[in-house]
């Protein structure tokens, strides 16, 4: 199953902080082939088998309508049906930056998004997601280390830095703490912090 995530082992990160935080619903934006999604429904189905706990996946993609490289629906449909966790996924074709609208205030427990990442992309998601997520949500970013800020594509399209965006985004410094794993293609937590005061 063809990911950057692959390489450097990430399925065991996205599967164990699933079994750690133990979330009702994620949402997924940005599919491909189904690595990360994979691995946390694998998380999910071991909180129901080990503690009774019903967590659901969201996945949305643009799949075929994306002219870069995307997966197949029908494909990773059958790589989660014959890996038995369809229960704990349901796919859906949408514009990512369109998805935050379905769902309500402090309703979603982990965003994970992989959208050909750029520092544009975290602004606009922190923007429009940051009063979907739950006091304690985490939203997980592909990117983040300036290896992962200087790849090939990132450098010809002029894209603006990951690392530079969520080092001084002003929503991220107020309402959330910071941590990046570096590894290629390296992920970065953002996870919020429960403050009364200031929370949205």
């Amino acid at each position: 199953m063809k990911s950057s995530y692959e390489k450097n082992n990430y399925g065991k990160i996205f599967e164990l902080m699933m079994r750690s935080y133990q979330p009702r619903l994620v949402v997924e934006l940005g599919v491909l082939h189904g690595y990360s999604l994979i691995h946390m429904a694998k998380g999910l189905q071991f909180n129901k088998e080990h503690f009774g706990l019903c967590g659901h996946i969201d996945a949305y993609d643009l799949w075929d309508n994306y002219e870069y490289n995307h997966g197949d629906m029908n494909d990773v449909q059958m790589s989660i049906n014959n890996e038995g966790l369809s229960e704990f996924v349901t796919l859906n074709k949408m514009d990512a930056y369109e998805v935050y609208k379905k769902y309500d205030r402090r309703s979603v427990y982990i965003l994970h998004v992989d959208i050909s990442n750029t520092g544009e992309t975290v602004r606009k998601i922190v923007e429009q997601w940051n009063d979907k997520m739950v006091h304690d949500g985490i939203i997980l970013l592909e990117g983040g280390s300036v290896e992962r800020d200087n790849v090939d594509w990132m450098i010809k399209y002029n894209k603006p830095s990951i690392r530079e965006e969520v080092n001084t985004n002003e929503i991220i410094d107020k309402f959330y703490l910071v941590g990046t794993f570096n590894k290629f293609p390296s992920l970065t937590m953002l996870y919020k912090k429960y403050d009364e005061e200031h929370m949205p």
